[in-house]
């Protein structure tokens, strides 16, 4: 399943994406706009039912919930950029496809969050690695049928033989978000499916039989 000899550079690979969004831009749009009209309606409702600022206690409640929700949906986008990858045809419906694996997605999500929050108080930078390296492990868990350890170790390892280089595409993503979204936020057409296009790609290469 991991290709252990694939390599890539993050210029090509950000143009590919790019490229391959022609024609799609429209459905990743949508799939975001939607995203985001979800996680701040839930997040607006449990902020009224379990204010943060009263406890920790509500703060996590509140983090699961809203994860439950939202964390199959952004699997759900993510899944439609190796869709793209793969050309095979998808639409904005496509990112409600998860919510009937919601169980091994949760229980990913709670341990990955949980691992992650771990690792940025031990001195932030095993948090940085960490959240780098488990970038493929939802994908894996619902596409592959993996379960969570096995996807995170998986993801891990495969990551970590080309760390810096997905760590540098991580960086390289930042500023073209913060530098299209300027702009009245037009360039993010662009860079948002490009984004989830070049995962896509990513994923696609490395852990798909081809």
């Amino acid at each position: 399943m991991q290709k252990a000899d694939y390599d890539f550079a993050i210029i090509p690979l950000l143009t590919e994406g790019l490229n391959r969004s022609d024609g799609v831009k429209g459905i990743f749009i949508g799939a975001t706009i939607i995203y985001l009209i979800v996680a701040i309606i839930i997040n607006v409702i449990l902020e009224f039912v379990f204010p943060s600022a009263n406890s920790t206690i509500n703060g996590l409640i509140s983090g699961l919930i809203s994860g439950i929700i939202t964390v199959p949906l952004q699997v759900g986008i993510t899944m439609m950029g190796i869709s793209r990858a793969r050309e095979k045809s998808f639409a904005v419906s496509d990112m409600f496809n998860y919510f009937s694996m919601a169980m091994p997605i949760v229980i990913t999500y709670i341990v990955l969050t949980t691992i992650i929050s771990v690792g940025f108080l031990l001195l932030i930078l095993p948090g940085i690695y960490l959240a780098i390296s488990y970038s493929f492990a939802y994908q894996l868990v619902v596409d592959k049928g993996l379960g969570t350890w096995e996807a995170m170790e998986l993801s891990r390892k495969t990551i970590t033989e080309q760390w810096f280089k997905f760590f540098g595409l991580s960086i390289v993503i930042f500023f073209c978000i913060i530098i299209s979204a300027i702009p009245f936020g037009i360039g993010l057409i662009w860079t948002i499916p490009m984004i989830y296009i070049s995962y896509g790609l990513l994923y696609h290469h490395l852990f798909d039989d081809e």
